[in-house]
């Protein structure tokens, strides 16, 4: 802990004498009052733009941080009192090598990109950014905790943007409405903004308000907009119905089948958005449809805790960051969500429920749900004048039954998930600093009927980065709390905190310790995996921004950390892991890297059957990546780990981006992995040596999994495109040498020898092919017509030998499950 102590204030001296040399002084720019129509055709040829100041000195962040941009860029701001006007004006010594290529909205494809990044809030943490390339493809996202968090691109408003190439390169013009702005009502304004450019043959990224690559933050070094008088703009309210209809085709090799292999559908729903005020908005939606979301990957979960997926639907994730507490993302083994928005609207928990009576295949299917309907959500956000920031999310998801019925006619109705109820609220205080706060969140889940009925959780949590990241802490204190129907209320705690310095160009680091009760358990609507730890580590990156030699940049990782069982006190292992990340003048990237991590004590892998001694195992990784701006762009990783007990494991992928042209890209994705004599748990039995005795049964086994992932995406025009995925999946298991674990935590042989008929099979074989087509239509501003077909096929089998490929190919023959759904959406504005 002492030399921690030392690490910590090195770089605090570092880095805050590091911000005192290099003060920033951010630009400021006039807006200019519009009094004649404007025709947005992106030529920028109205004289009124002539009279507007000119924002015309930009600095490089990439490639050559700090330097002046290579091309002269102008940009000046209008507005009237419904929206705001930017013009971009991109000279080019050479506009034939402009690169101009179309792709849906959203999708930051290789191009010639300008934006404007606007902080009407000016809290110097939040912005909404606004961008269109030089083909007319828009993009648009909210950006939270200073450019620290990944950007939001889900949040779609309603602007508009046109560009038009020029002798001279090219130009740009937006009207971004007021209302689509969130910002407290006066009668002159002040704003933070930011101009920004990329200049896509160059790979060279520009900013009016110059932004250092050794910078911790974003939002908080944006330049100022004045001028801005007597905006008054209406409440903004939007009202967007939709209907879908479809058709399910059940797979025949279901087990158990469905009586009817076609299920039609016919849903109405709708969301409502309305402003409270210009900087408070209410979100509704009834009944909401997802099925134009991605598929999710089909992975391989060998280990103790549950797979995090990624939430992908559109209402949980459109300006949802307020909800997010520090903790959320990161190492996944640490990480702690206390709202995690995949828990509404999941797959029911009663989902595999099967009758108790009679065999299982004299029952035929007639309806089970595989995701839990939201009848209802709400959420509010909002911030005031004052530097307080609010949010309120609510969700009713509605109970949910199998139905089967019996060869004989009988039918039997079975509830897999009762009525519930989330709530989740949350409040922040700004603080001086950039991206610094102090808030607090609290959630509650009720469910009408289960083991479970109420569970509550709640949390204080900071962020505070004085002298410009030269110091940056942040933490998180949290409770749970469960009501048992029958049993005590479960009760627990969790902490973490960190500490480094992010300002210096050479030198950060970060120190932090995380620790959970045993009792800990926010995942009724929240995620958390580890409990009963407490753990250490520290971060120190050295890196060189500029370039140096044959490099445009280079970054040496150092990480350690430390684990402990909390109760009772118990060492259980500590790691190091150096790395190094390398960017070449061609453009290129390699990784390298070595993870250690010591003999020690594994409370989790038994599954609560006991601690497991588990072997000193290493790992190197390394991986390369070829220039993005080019037609093919390659990647390579693989990795090779071993351990003391003789386990040995390969992994490999390759990425192949094959941008077909200037409307086409293909993505591919094949990986493979294989493990050999990896010591690993297996089941857990019961009445193996005595009745009532419950034995951990540990085995060497042997894992064979590939995955091949293909995307695409083909734009016919701004609002027409077409997306594609597809996933090939397949894995084997295979266990040997039984062995039993101790009350010591080795390992020793079993009394008997391990019977797979009587005790279970923990062998597997599983292969699955998902697939889907996107067709996305926007007929108006806002309004969508999707057309959305999916496919699956799977096939499980409790055996672990015989030849992989072969087992995944049979899947392929094996009948589909397919859903083909239309689904309309209308926007309408008062």
């Amino acid at each position: 802990m002492k030399n921690l102590c030392i690490l910590w204030a090195s770089l605090w001296i570092i880095g805050t004498a590091a911000a005192v040399a290099q003060p920033q002084v951010p630009p400021t720019l006039q807006a200019v009052r519009l009094t004649e129509t404007l025709d947005l055709d992106g030529r920028v040829e109205e004289s009124i733009w002539q009279r507007a100041p000119v924002a015309a000195d930009f600095w490089q962040r990439e490639p050559h941080d700090g330097q002046p941009a290579t091309e002269r860029t102008e940009v000046r701001v209008l507005y009237d009192d419904h929206a705001l006007y930017i013009a971009f004006v991109c000279f080019d010594r050479d506009p034939a090598q402009i690169v101009h290529r179309l792709a849906r909205r959203d999708r930051m494809v290789p191009a010639d990109w300008a934006g404007v990044f606007i902080d009407s809030y000016h809290d110097r943490k939040t912005a909404f950014a606004f961008l269109v390339n030089a083909a007319g493809t828009k993009a648009d996202f909210l950006i939270a905790n200073d450019g620290n968090a990944p950007e939001d691109f889900n949040w779609d408003a309603l602007w508009e943007a046109h560009a038009a190439m020029r002798p001279d390169g090219w130009s740009a013009e937006f009207r971004i409405p007021f209302s689509t702005l969130r910002f407290s009502r006066s009668d002159t304004l002040r704003w933070g903004i930011n101009f920004g450019r990329i200049i896509g043959r160059k790979n060279e990224q520009v900013f009016w308000a110059y932004i250092p690559k050794a910078s911790g933050g974003f939002v908080s070094r944006f330049g100022t907009l004045e001028g801005l008088e007597g905006i008054h703009p209406p409440r903004m309210f939007q009202l967007i119905p939709y209907a879908v209809t479809g058709v399910t085709r059940w797979s025949t090799h279901l087990e158990p089948r469905y009586l009817h292999p076609l299920s039609p559908t016919l849903r109405l729903g709708g969301d409502l958005q309305y402003g409270l005020s210009s900087s408070t908005v209410v979100n509704v939606t009834i009944n909401p449809d997802f099925g134009q979301v991605e598929l999710d990957e089909v992975v391989l979960n060998l280990t103790a805790f549950e797979t995090f997926y990624p939430e992908k639907r559109p209402f949980f994730l459109e300006g949802t960051a307020i909800f997010q507490t520090v903790g959320a993302g990161g190492d996944e083994a640490l990480q702690t969500y206390l709202f995690y928005s995949r828990r509404i609207g999941r797959q029911p928990q009663g989902y595999d429920s099967q009758p108790d009576t009679g065999a299982l295949d004299h029952w035929r299917l007639v309806d089970n749900p595989v995701a839990v309907p939201i009848l209802a959500a709400a959420k509010l956000s909002g911030k005031t004048a004052g530097g307080w920031a609010f949010g309120m999310l609510d969700a009713l998801t509605q109970r949910t039954y199998s139905t089967w019925e019996h060869v004989n006619g009988v039918r039997q109705r079975m509830r897999t998930e009762p009525l519930t109820n989330y709530t989740v609220g949350r409040l922040q205080r700004e603080l001086a600093a950039p991206a610094s706060y102090v808030g607090l969140l609290g959630t509650a889940t009720w469910r009408e009927a289960g083991p479970v009925q109420q569970a509550y959780t709640g949390g204080l949590d900071w962020r505070w980065n004085p002298w410009d990241y030269g110091l940056a802490t942040e933490g998180l204190v949290s409770f749970s709390r469960r009501v048992r129907l029958e049993g005590p209320t479960q009760v627990g705690y969790q902490a973490q905190a960190r500490l480094g310095s992010f300002r210096h160009p050479h030198v950060v680091g970060v120190i932090g310790a995380n620790m959970a009760t045993a009792d800990y358990d926010p995942n009724d609507v929240g995620f958390h995996t580890m409990t009963n730890f407490t753990a250490m580590y520290a971060w120190l990156q050295l890196r060189q921004l500029q370039p140096w030699g044959p490099f445009l940049q280079v970054r040496l990782n150092q990480n350690y950390w430390w684990i402990y069982r909390l109760d009772p006190w118990l060492y259980l292992r500590w790691g190091i892991s150096p790395n190094i990340n390398v960017q070449w003048r061609n453009f290129w990237r390699t990784n390298l890297g070595l993870n250690v991590e010591s003999e020690g004590w594994d409370p989790y892998e038994s599954r609560g059957a006991g601690l497991f001694r588990s072997p000193q195992r290493w790992n190197v990784w390394a991986g390369i990546r070829t220039d993005e701006r080019q037609p093919v762009v390659l990647s390579l990783n693989g990795s090779y780990q071993a351990d003391r007990l003789g386990g040995r494991a390969w992994n490999g992928g390759i990425g192949v981006i094959l941008r077909v042209s200037e409307r086409t890209d293909i993505y591919l994705n094949p990986g493979f992995s294989f493990r050999r004599r990896e010591v690993a748990w297996a089941q857990n039995v019961e009445g193996l040596e005595a009745p009532h005795l419950t034995t951990s049964v540990f085995g060497q086994r042997d894992v064979d999994r590939f995955s091949f992932t293909l995307r695409g995406a083909h734009t016919f025009t701004r609002n027409l495109t077409l997306q594609g995925y597809l996933q090939w999946f397949g894995a084997r298991g295979h266990y040997r040498n039984f062995q039993q674990l101790s009350s010591s935590g080795r390992l020793e042989p079993l009394p008997v020898p391990y019977d797979r008929e009587r005790y279970g099979d923990p062998d597997f074989r599983r292969a699955t092919v998902n697939a889907n087509l996107i067709v996305r239509y926007e007929y108006r501003p806002g309004s969508t017509l999707f057309v959305v077909w999916t496919w699956g096929q799977q096939l499980w089998e409790a055996m672990g030998t015989g030849n992989l490929w072969h087992f995944a190919w049979r899947t392929l023959h094996r009948s589909p499950t397919s859903v083909l759904l239309v689904k309309w959406t209308y926007t309408w504005n008062a």
